[in-house]
């Protein structure tokens, strides 16, 4: 048969082969829950340090700037080390790779917990993140190749759809258990990984097969000079979105920043088109499937990523909670996210992508709709307010979870020679990415709309435009610091009479970022629309229908 010719060059579908036997259903189980220990202590990290940062900010005597740089180092870290840790992942085994990417979470955890309060603390932090964020680069990569090495071709999308659905879900823990463990001791927040990481350690050793190699890893020399170029790139490309709207877009350093992007991706572009070994084979591009799901994770990442930012503010200002309940009050979100995971799972076993994006698409810009409808409407009563947004949160984190799994999972089952970790590496950076970039955008939007709010509601207590803005900038530096401190520069007997105006200007603010993110979620229906009705997906040399 023609189609089982999985090697003609001239053949514009990428291939998956080398795939490993598929193993029981009960060890595969346990499998799995070692790697969603693994990895759920990066989705549980990611957010965790974000929203204590107060904690560690006071713990350690930082300023603003460097807990944001605190922040900051996970994400540039794995950015900048996704690629060529995917790459490593094919070449030198998944459960290797998998195990040293856990053990070098851990020992990040362990420095960040023991780093003393003193001169280098900063500097002895952002170190200890960034090796956080390297393992948490060797991780997914791996974690990936792992379950789809040993899930039976007809339980890929299953099981991937409940891998992304807990790890996915398992974010909401970060701001539960930082409200939690900072009670005793902001340490404890990167203690707590010290057993998880034991844990996954032990599953995976006594669980895993041996590495046996997919290609010819043996005779593959690893390209560390794509993988330089394009991880520079990635950081002089995520900085300047980040620090942007602080210092200025027009600022010298961030359009440099911007050119030394596009002059770095010009030249790993050049080098991986030259090498016989390439961390990316960029020809998979060529593959209009695998672009559509690329894209629609980026639009994807520009939502969730900032949403547990903005639902945290909320919950802390607009509504006045503590952090325990305002970290119950996100459960709403995932709680949707993580049902219509599996059920969209489902749908795209049975029928595809594209329908998949479009009931999304619809889902999610409902969903944010109404929260933004709810969200501005303090003054019409918390109660039924808080009912109604609940609820509205729910539909809108059913929406995104609805395509998050199976958009990751259309992009694996791309894979070219069971690169597996390289294209999840590709899928992460796209995610990493869209997180970045989310921030940029919807940051100053809610900050622009909160500082008129501001000044239109406390303009007549002498509140000007100038201290306005502060105040709104300063709770969107990104930070739980932000929204716990504005008020601390005030004269005390405003502070009473000029919170619950702070509090309905930023429900207001916020309810312009809902309203972006159900905007944003309409562009799944034109991807939606571009994604072929009909094609064909070739897994170990077999040909399957692609909807």
């Amino acid at each position: 048969m023609q189609d089982r010719e999985v090697k003609r060059q001239e053949d514009p579908l990428p291939v998956i082969e080398g795939s490993q036997p598929p193993i029981n259903h009960k060890k595969l189980s346990l499998i799995m829950i070692g790697l969603i220990v693994a990895v759920s202590m990066t989705n549980i990290d990611s957010t965790i340090v974000s929203l204590s940062s107060q904690a560690v900010q006071s713990g350690l005597g930082l300023t603003a700037s460097g807990i944001q740089w605190i922040v900051n180092a996970y994400m540039l870290a794995a950015a900048a080390t996704f690629p060529i840790c995917g790459h490593l992942s094919d070449l030198a085994g998944y459960k290797r790779i998998m195990l040293s990417g856990t053990f070098l979470f851990g020992i990040g955890s362990l420095c960040c917990g023991l780093v003393p309060a003193n001169s280098v603390s900063l500097m002895l932090m952002i170190f200890s993140r960034a090796l956080q964020g390297i393992g948490s680069a060797m991780m997914f990569p791996a974690a990936i190749g792992i379950l789809f090495s040993y899930s039976a071709e007809n339980r890929r999308a299953g099981n991937m759809a409940l891998f992304f659905a807990i790890t996915g879900a398992m974010t909401c823990l970060g701001p539960i258990l930082g409200s939690w463990l900072i009670q005793y001791s902001w340490r404890d927040i990167f203690f707590i990984n010290l057993p998880l990481a034991l844990a996954a350690i032990a599953m995976i050793v006594s669980m895993i097969p041996k590495d046996s190699p997919t290609t010819e890893h043996g005779s593959q020399h690893i390209d560390w000079a794509g993988g330089l170029a394009v991880g520079l790139a990635m950081i002089a490309l995520i900085v300047p979105i980040q620090q942007g709207s602080t210092v200025g877009w027009s600022d010298w350093r961030i359009i440099a920043s911007f050119g030394a992007s596009l002059v770095l991706f010009l030249v790993f572009g050049f080098w991986d088109s030259h090498v016989d070994n390439p961390i990316i084979k960029l020809r998979i591009f060529r593959n209009p499937p695998f672009d559509i799901s690329q894209l629609a994770m980026l639009v994807a990442a520009v939502i969730f990523q900032p949403i547990m930012y903005f639902l945290s503010v909320y919950g802390l200002l607009a509504l006045n909670r503590s952090t325990l309940m305002t970290s119950l009050f996100i459960l709403y979100f995932f709680l949707g996210f993580l049902v219509s995971a599996l059920l969209g799972a489902q749908l795209f076993n049975r029928h595809g992508m594209k329908p998949v994006l479009l009931i999304a698409g619809l889902i999610a810009a409902t969903g944010f709709s109404l929260m933004s409808l709810t969200a501005g409407s303090l003054d019409k009563g918390l109660p039924s307010n808080t009912v109604w947004l609940s609820l509205s949160m729910v539909v809108a984190g059913a929406g995104i979870g609805f395509m998050f799994s199976p958009s990751s999972t259309d992009a694996v089952n791309r894979a070219i020679n069971a690169s597996y970790g390289e294209v999840t590496a590709i899928n992460q950076t796209f995610k990493n990415f869209g997180g970045a970039l989310g921030m940029a955008m919807l940051g100053p939007l809610c900050t622009h709309y909160f500082a008129l709010d501001i000044h239109k509601a406390l303009g007549k207590y002498g509140v000007s435009a100038s201290r306005a803005q502060a105040i709104a900038d300063t709770i969107g530096s990104g930070t739980s610091a932000g929204a716990q401190s504005q008020f601390a520069s005030m004269p005390r007997s405003m502070r009473n009479m000029i919170k619950p105006l702070i509090r309905a200007s930023y429900a207001s603010g916020s309810s312009k970022v809902f309203l972006a993110m159900g905007c944003l979620s309409l562009l799944f229906i034109p991807l939606a629309l571009l994604y072929p009705r009909k094609g064909k997906q070739i897994f170990a040399g077999k040909t399957i229908k692609n909807q």
